[in-house]
């Protein structure tokens, strides 16, 4: 993983002043080295920060250069079949002068051009300055593990991994989407929007593949697309062949010329790529273990799955070392800031505080790659608080009454969560009065709530999906981005690359084939993986409740941490949003209540962009 800028200007000449400054907010990304090219008569600059992952020589360093085409390209991420893809291209007459993916990429381009991107299995967000024609091309992983952020405005085209660096790039002001805004302050939603929480920048969308000519013309293409949902396809094909899958995309991420390391939990994600890590030591020569995130002190010990995971461990690859990272589930608001300014748009909890925490303690060990199991809840369907109410409000209205009978029965479903989930289905207008006396909603001014009614219908018209409309959605838009985010911003803080096996593209689209409506029962979620691990992991994981995730613990405490100085002295933008005296009252009243974060968060981000990484346009 790395960090890139590409900063286009028309008519004059690009900054280079603008484009350091960007590099400079992506030297976390990228510790190992750095690089900046010119072309367009320097209308175009690409520039690079570096973390050395494969072949960390100099001369994998970037951009790189095609010494036949004068093609430069600018890379961050991993293609984790760069060995098949060398072979082929050896056979082919190329010449390779590096062991790096980056020279495949590279190579790739000149003898396969666009098409090559249906042959990497990987993660990626590049550029590629074409020699032969002079275009620019743009493109994003299929499923869009790597950031890639555009601002697009007169005479100027700006394009890096992190939002800071846009801005630093484009020397334009920040401006708060209110629309966006509202679905986080309402629901915790983020980044389901093309556009993000900052007016005129988007994202590059996954799969894409953008060509952008000399004189400034954009044409957004794409090289790939999903399949859609396949009615024939049952949970009985999927298990049986997730296994062997499982193990060949764990075997391509533990590919690595520096130190690597493993995330466990107690829960199936994290135990079956452990499961997986176990059938290949062979390929742990640079392994330092498996590391797991527990509590001190009394508060929290009982969403601490420490014990659980050293049991898993023992199961699946035991004698493997193992590591116990501890802290406090309050944490400081210093830690909370710290979060913010590393995720750099708001968090749906502060529970996302634990990742960052577990790949400071790893990187402290010198590993430089981590393996973790992001990405299989929201493929596989795993959030059954979300999804069991789905399923009953299906049966229900196809007056399938066994079926809704058994899922009320379930331990996964009580019947609070249930009502809370099928209320949605109630006239909006009585939604609204509904909604408006939630505890995190009385917080909010009445002018915003009144000037973002119509962004209100969206969130209410996303709770009304069906499953397995809701399935797909989650995965391409709502929950996974939002989840990958959180990953590579927490990892890229402490230059660590982070691969999950379960966002291999083939994976990912064996479990986007299948009806959400079968990956969950009374039994609960996950259903294709709990069969395929049944006999791979510990009946209790297999068999038992879903766990909350890594850091459950502490989306409870937002009432008890101590935010006095962050409420006596809010940012100045915080007044068009939210009722401060209001929002001290509800901490008060209600200390445990998750959503509240929301917008303790959001005064957070604010304070963070007002001192931060540019001027906040009020």
């Amino acid at each position: 993983m790395c960090g890139l800028v590409v900063l286009a200007r028309w008519p004059e000449q690009a900054s280079r002043l603008a484009m350091r400054a960007a590099l400079d907010c992506l030297a976390h990304r990228g510790p190992d080295a750095e690089g900046m090219h010119a072309a367009w008569g320097d209308r175009l600059l690409l520039g690079h920060r570096r973390l050395a992952i494969l072949d960390t020589n100099t001369a994998a360093s970037q951009p790189m250069i095609d010494p036949l085409t004068a093609t430069s390209l600018v890379f961050n991420g991993a293609i984790y079949n760069y060995r098949e893809l060398r072979a082929e291209l050896q056979a082919l007459g190329a010449v390779f002068s590096t062991g790096s993916d980056t020279e495949v990429i590279l190579l790739a381009w000149r003898h396969w051009g666009t098409a090559c991107f249906q042959r990497f299995n990987g993660m990626w967000a590049l550029a590629i300055h074409d020699g032969p024609s002079g275009k620019l091309y743009l493109s994003r992983d299929r499923l869009g593990v790597k950031p890639l952020y555009c601002r697009r405005s007169a005479g100027c085209l700006a394009v890096a991994s992190e939002l800071k660096a846009v801005l630093a790039a484009s020397q334009a002001p920040l401006r708060v989407d209110p629309a966006a805004a509202l679905d986080y302050l309402s629901m915790g939603l983020l980044d389901h929007r093309p556009s993000s929480f900052l007016q005129d920048i988007i994202e590059v969308p996954p799969g894409a593949l953008w060509c952008v000519t000399p004189d400034g013309f954009i044409e957004q293409r794409r090289f790939h697309d999903w399949p859609e949902v396949d009615p024939d396809l049952h949970c009985e094909t999927v298990a049986k062949t997730l296994p062997e899958l499982l193990v060949d995309a764990v075997g391509l991420r533990l590919r690595s010329d520096v130190a690597l390391a493993a995330q466990l939990s107690g829960g199936m994600d994290s135990g079956s790529v452990a499961w997986a890590i176990g059938q290949q030591r062979q390929a742990l020569e640079h392994f330092r273990g498996f590391f797991s995130y527990g509590y001190d002190g009394e508060i929290g010990q009982e969403h601490d799955e420490t014990a659980a995971a050293l049991r898993t461990l023992e199961h699946v690859a035991p004698g493997l070392p193992y590591h116990r990272v501890a802290a406090a589930a309050c944490p400081q608001l210093a830690e909370l800031e710290q979060l913010i300014a590393v995720q750099e748009l708001p968090v749906a909890t502060p529970s996302i505080l634990a990742g960052w925490r577990l790949f400071r303690a790893i990187s402290a060990t010198g590993a430089k790659v981590v393996l973790t199991g992001d990405g299989s809840d929201e493929l596989f369907a795993g959030y059954t608080r979300r999804y069991l109410p789905l399923a009953l409000r299906r049966a229900l209205g196809r007056l399938d009454f066994a079926q809704a009978g058994a899922l009320l029965a379930s331990d996964e479903l009580s019947y609070g969560i249930a009502l809370r989930r099928l209320v949605w289905s109630l006239p909006a207008s009585a939604l609204y009065g509904l909604f408006r006396r939630q505890p995190h909603m009385r917080v909010l001014r009445e002018g915003f709530l009144n000037a973002q009614r119509e962004a209100l219908q969206g969130v209410i018209a996303l709770q009304r999906q069906e499953l397995d409309v809701q399935g797909v959605d989650d995965v391409r838009r709502v929950l996974l981005p939002q989840i990958l985010r959180y990953g590579d911003r927490n990892a890229m803080a402490w230059g660590i690359e982070s691969r999950s096996p379960f966002l291999d593209y083939r994976i990912a689209e064996l479990a986007m084939r299948l009806p959400a409506s079968r990956k969950v029962g009374p039994a609960g979620g996950k259903l294709p993986l709990r069969m395929a691990m049944t006999g791979r992991l510990p009946d209790a994981v297999v068999r038992g409740h879903k766990n909350r995730g890594l850091g459950n613990a502490e989306q409870y405490q937002v009432g008890h941490m101590n935010l006095t100085e962050l409420l006596d002295a809010p940012p100045q933008a915080a007044a068009d949003f939210i009722d401060i005296a209001q929002l001290r009252e509800q901490l008060r009243r209600q200390p445990g209540n998750p959503r509240l974060w929301w917008p303790v968060c959001f005064l957070l981000w604010l304070r963070w962009l007002e001192t931060g990484p540019g001027r906040l346009a009020c």
